[in-house]
């Protein structure tokens, strides 16, 4: 099917960073979810649990949701079916915040129910980026800096808005903010929505096992599991980091917008980054930057500190978003490119159980630092076995290394 598309680069550059524009905004509030779960009077351990949840919700909900893109070959369908119910489940929440079941609140059910639809929105956005991003010839780092742009803005207004207007606010906020998303997603057309008029998939024709073939793959499935069971309970019991410390946890907007703010430059180095080094290069570089962070959260005595220790994440978060995505992209099958992607996410997901269980536990047991101090070193290990996994492919399985990627 001819693409109905302007042929001028500046023209298709522009509309894709409005979508990332309008999109990427509405990630801000979901890093409100601890601290509204703070306010109402959860501990750190009840924190954990819903955490367990949510990332329990999300390992079938991204397979599954990439699954379906993939089996209709229609990712924007999809992903505007998501957005729209997530939105809608998550505008409840501050209403349901007084209901019990059987002596539980019925948030332990309805923040996993909106994290089901809201969690593959991230990976499913992505990779329609990606694949217009290759079949248009333009950069994707600068497109998703743009995402990053978005996310700053709104991070930081929120820091500020927020003490005043109170937490409640933003889950009412977050589904009006997601309305132009929506929208721009729905109707404007890409390259890589040619493919939703083909002939729909079945399961036997999608061929499944081709993932689990690709050596290099499958050991960056493994080792993204191990990185990010440490770096998903940092990102979780960064609330009560603040709090120990003395800082306003209504303010972690702003942390979580310069963070987003020193993505940008990263991004949009991304592409002559990947001409020079090869993108497995680039996530050890990222990991090496979190290791740091970790360790210097240990350490961390007033909230200034913390926001200096925000670039030092940001700078490694602007390279594993770009990199990490364009590596498991450049690997995975044609045909199978939005399915690997959620599968990606899901075995996050795995990750953030463990991580929000044993944070939970660790920061019962010990101080808030020195489960950051742990956090350190399970991410060094993490980063041992995943450059080890190179040496093991090239030395006894004679695989050839992941090379240069010059789109």
């Amino acid at each position: 099917m001819k693409a109905d598309h302007p042929k001028n680069p500046r023209v298709q550059f522009a509309k894709y960073a409005a979508i990332n524009l309008a999109f990427f905004i509405t990630l801000t509030f979901g890093g409100y979810v601890t601290v509204f779960l703070q306010s109402i009077g959860f501990n750190a351990q009840q924190v954990g649990l819903i955490s367990a949840l949510n990332s329990g919700a999300a390992i079938f909900a991204s397979p599954f949701f990439g699954f379906l893109s993939d089996k209709l070959r229609s990712l924007k369908k999809v992903l505007t079916i998501a957005l729209v119910v997530g939105s809608a489940f998550f505008i409840v929440i501050p209403f349901a915040s007084g209901f019990y079941m059987a002596g539980f609140s019925v948030l332990f059910i309805l923040i996993p129910i909106a994290t089901f639809f809201r969690m593959p929105v991230m990976p499913l956005l992505d990779n329609w980026m990606l694949l217009n991003s290759r079949d248009e010839k333009l950069n994707y780092g600068a497109l998703r800096a743009f995402g990053s742009l978005s996310f700053a803005v709104g991070a930081l207004a929120l820091g500020y808005i927020v003490p005043m207007v109170g937490v409640d606010s933003i889950f009412f906020a977050s589904a009006v903010v997601t309305v132009p998303a929506i929208l721009m997603i729905t109707f404007i057309r890409g390259s890589a929505d040619n493919g939703a008029g083909q002939k729909k998939l079945s399961f036997k024709e999608m061929q499944i096992g081709q993932l689990f073939k690709n050596y290099y793959l499958v050991t960056y499935i493994i080792f993204s599991i191990f990185q990010r069971i440490p770096f998903q309970g940092s990102m979780i019991f960064l609330p009560f980091l603040i709090d120990d410390i003395g800082g306003n946890v209504a303010q972690m907007g702003i942390i979580m917008g310069l963070r987003a703010l020193a993505e940008i430059p990263t991004m949009m180095l991304l592409k002559p980054l990947r001409q020079k080094y090869p993108l497995y290069i680039l996530i050890i570089a990222a990991t090496t930057l979190f290791i740091a962070e970790s360790f210097l959260h240990s350490v961390a005595t007033s909230f200034n500190t913390l926001i200096v220790i925000s670039l030092v994440h940001g700078v490694g978060n602007g390279i594993i978003l770009t990199a990490g995505s364009s590596y498991v992209f450049s690997l995975a099958p044609e045909h199978l490119k939005a399915t690997t992607q959620t599968v990606l996410s899901s075995m996050a997901a795995v990750a953030g159980i463990i991580g929000g269980l044993l944070g939970g536990l660790l920061i019962a047991l010990f101080s808030i630092q020195q489960f950051y101090l742990f956090i350190g070193i399970m991410l060094a290990v993490a980063l041992v076995l995943f450059v080890a996994s190179f040496f093991v492919g090239e030395k006894l399985l004679g695989l050839k290394r992941p090379g240069l990627s010059l789109n």
